[in-house]
């Protein structure tokens, strides 16, 4: 193995909470009524796809680059000021590093946000690149993501980990033919036992993973 590819809300950071209830956050600031379903409707989708629902679904008459622009700016102060990484993050990392990996992030967020989190809490350097989903115009409902990403990297499939916490896109890295190593978030607790059934390997921390 000589890469791995990083998760970041969930896996590398503690920031699933601060998504909570986005968009019924923002329809809320638009002064329109909520849906209860909402957050289970965007789950799996990123950030551009979750614009385009909501938008056809609730006829905001925005485009699709102007409410995600919205949902950044809700959301932004959170990742520049209190969200925090997961327990074991950043020695797991270095040892990644001092092994001489390479390490990317593929992100269904947004990675301006990525990397300002980053940045303040130490970890930007040790990533040669973060990517978007959006960037890479692929979803992690499709396995050609990650393709996309290692192929970036300079690395074949077979040479790379890739390193998540939602049980859809851990089926969707095995569907690829990668290596999948899950940790453990509290807001996957219900699809835990079926993670650590489909992952490779399963860790409830970085502090108990294995490089």
């Amino acid at each position: 193995m000589k890469g791995y590819i990083f998760d970041m809300d969930g896996t590398l950071l503690d920031s699933i909470k601060a998504w909570h209830n986005i968009g019924n956050r923002y329809l809320e600031s638009l002064g329109l009524d909520t849906d209860p379903d909402l957050d289970d409707k965007l789950a799996h989708l990123e950030l551009l796809e979750g614009a385009e629902y909501m938008n056809n679904q609730f006829h905001l008459n925005k485009t699709n680059e102007e409410i995600v622009k919205d949902i950044k700016n809700i959301i932004k102060d959170k990742y520049e000021h209190e969200i925090l990484l997961k327990e074991g993050v950043k020695d797991f990392l270095q040892k990644c590093q001092d092994s001489h990996y390479k390490m990317c992030v593929l992100t269904a967020s947004d990675s301006s946000l990525a990397k300002k989190a980053f940045q303040r809490l130490g970890i930007l350097k040790y990533f040669d690149d973060v990517y978007a989903c959006y960037e890479i115009c692929l979803t992690k409902t499709n396995p050609q993501s990650y393709i996309e990403v290692a192929k970036r990297m300079g690395l074949k499939p077979t040479e790379c980990i890739i390193v998540e916490d939602a049980l859809y896109a851990i089926k969707t890295a095995k569907k690829a033919g990668f290596y999948v190593k899950a940790i453990y978030d509290k807001f996957n607790d219900n699809d835990w036992e079926t993670i650590k059934d489909i992952a490779d390997e399963s860790y409830y921390t970085f502090k108990d993973m294995k490089i």
